[in-house]
């Protein structure tokens, strides 16, 4: 199994297997999005190789789940070229 793979089949093992709608990637104060989802929030650390966002402001976390009626992925912020 390659490396995506695992990663996909870990996150479905934690917020279930239901096709997501939409994905958003979230900037600086834009976290209330994620706060808004009603899911799950799987920390960055816990998805193995995955980039590490570590820039002030983003909340390094992925939210899976339900906004206003859609199903949603939400990456709180994202790893920069300058944190590699």
């Amino acid at each position: 199994m390659s490396k995506s793979a695992e990663l996909a089949a870990l996150i479905r093992a934690r917020a279930g297997a239901a096709p997501v709608r939409l994905g958003l990637i979230l900037g600086s104060r834009l976290g209330h999005l994620a706060a808004a989802v009603q899911g799950v929030a799987i920390d960055y650390a816990d998805l193995p190789g995955f980039p590490h966002a570590a820039v002030s402001g983003h909340d390094p976390k992925l939210v899976v789940g339900d906004l206003e009626g859609v199903r949603v992925a939400v990456f709180g912020g994202r790893a920069h070229y300058y944190e590699t």
